[in-house]
């Protein structure tokens, strides 16, 4: 039973508490929270008694957010602008959006009697501000399609805008944006050129460089160059020497010694009696000695490096030079030791359990070498202000 009192009490202080948050947001003017946080509440059980606050602070909400939404509307209507048409029909959306949810609630009952809402019919107002909208953004992105990059990227947001609000406002409407891209877009034409020995083949990595690397969608790179196309600048990447290290093995001896217990002895008196501790137990003295031991530490190491440079042009002219390295490195541990293994650092236990291993076939350091070379590649590239 006093569990079932418990519960109900969390109940009430649940309800109490969403319309005690409710009228915090009316009173710190915040009219369409507070409508949010009512319906919410109501939505849960609008029957239940202690819900019934709620309904004459949502009928308040209702009221105060509707003429809210329509004077912001009034306000807006003196700029003609894409984001005031934008507002102004987001604006109707709600207002009908409110409603919806109201009727949806309804019959809603305070005190005994029907609290009633007053409707608007918007599908008109909504209808002509989505025109007005959808003509704004067409227009404009017509009329910026024909000035600078900088309004094709404009005219490029507006027609994305369009599409969400309208995809069937004009059957043209994906061309236009395919236009507005392209005349945005700022275009960098990539060559490579390869002094080594590596196969063609092995290089098609290069050719993955796009867009999509980087954070800035208005830069499109090509690999190979189209006559229609004016380029801004050209990155040459050229490969100048591909090195491969004989494979190597590094010996280091390293001497172990440490200190430990071995076994005890008896302690005795000055008369050479064995002492007894105060239960009467024979007293012991642990005995310590020194251990060595010499860890012989094999390093395999192999190494291969793809050294070339990256040229900025622009106009004709080298403007940037940048060294690029690519490095494939292959290292791996064994040991083996002799004397007291006892004397051996735990940090070195590891190594021992190993033993040689094959060196991986060369191709696999060609190919790690290439791809740290394109990570270092578009790393520079990323930074570039194109």
């Amino acid at each position: 039973m006093r569990n079932l009192v418990t519960l109900i009490g969390l109940g009430l202080l649940i309800a109490c508490g969403s319309a005690q948050k409710t009228t915090n947001q009316l009173a710190s003017g915040n009219f369409k929270a507070a409508f949010n946080t009512a319906v919410a509440a109501l939505n849960k059980d609008k029957t239940k008694k202690a819900n019934q606050k709620n309904i004459p602070l949502l009928k308040e909400a209702y009221d105060k957010a509707a003429l809210q939404d329509l004077t912001e509307i009034k306000r807006l209507q003196q700029t003609v602008n894409a984001k005031s048409l934008k507002n102004i029909y987001g604006n109707y959306l709600n207002l009908d959006l409110r409603q919806d949810e109201v009727k949806l609630l309804q019959p809603l009952y305070f005190e005994g009697q029907e609290v009633e809402f007053d409707f608007v019919d918007y599908r008109n107002k909504i209808r002509d501000s989505k025109a007005r909208y959808a003509s704004y953004l067409y227009d404009e992105a017509q009329r910026k399609l024909n000035g600078t990059i900088d309004d094709a990227r404009i005219a490029y947001n507006y027609l994305e805008d369009l599409i969400y609000v309208d995809p069937m406002y004009k059957p043209n409407l994906n061309t236009l944006l395919q236009r507005a891209k392209e005349r945005g877009s700022t275009f960098v034409y990539i060559s490579l050129q390869n002094n080594t020995r590596i196969a063609k083949d092995s290089l098609l990595s290069f050719s993955q460089i796009n867009a999509n690397n980087f954070n800035d969608p208005w830069v499109i790179f090509h690999h190979q160059k189209k006559s229609n196309i004016n380029y801004a600048k050209e990155m040459a990447i050229v490969l100048d020497k591909m090195t491969m290290d004989t494979p190597l093995i590094q010996p280091e001896t390293i001497r172990q010694e440490a200190r430990i217990q071995d076994g005890w002895t008896y302690q005795k008196d000055s008369k050479g009696n064995v002492m007894k501790d105060e239960k009467g137990n024979d007293i012991k003295t642990a005995v310590y000695k020194t251990v060595v031991a010499e860890v012989v530490l094999y390093q395999q190491v192999r190494t291969a490096t793809l050294a070339g440079k990256i040229f900025v042009i622009e106009n004709g002219k080298i403007q940037t030079t940048k060294s690029i390295l690519g490095e494939a490195k292959f290292q791996h541990s064994y040991a083996k030791y002799r004397g007291d293994q006892r004397a051996i650092e735990e940090k070195y236990l590891d190594a021992l359990k190993a033993t040689e291993v094959d060196y991986p076939p060369e191709y696999a350091f060609v190919n790690f070498a290439i791809s740290n070379f394109k990570k270092n590649t578009e790393a520079f590239l990323s930074q570039q202000n194109f």
